[in-house]
């Protein structure tokens, strides 16, 4: 079996090039600005919030349930 070229692996004689399309491929990046970054970083922390509190709440509901079922609630 032969093996082909993408599958050879990587050797120190290949690192140039593939730093080379690296630093190119990180400029054709779209970078966000300051205000973009600011506002999906307040969304992400609204979002994960909103996620806790709900999940916190089925956790307390099924802690309530199972102790009403288990009689162990006052």
């Amino acid at each position: 079996m032969t093996e082909t070229k993408s599958s050879q692996g990587f050797s120190l004689s290949h690192a140039p090039r593939f730093f080379r399309e690296v630093r190119a491929e990180l400029r054709r990046v779209t970078w966000p600005t300051a205000p973009d970054t600011r506002r999906m970083t307040l969304m992400v922390f609204i979002l994960v919030s909103i996620i806790g509190l709900y999940l916190l709440s089925i956790d307390l509901l099924i802690g309530w349930g199972l102790s009403m079922l288990l009689g162990l609630g006052a």
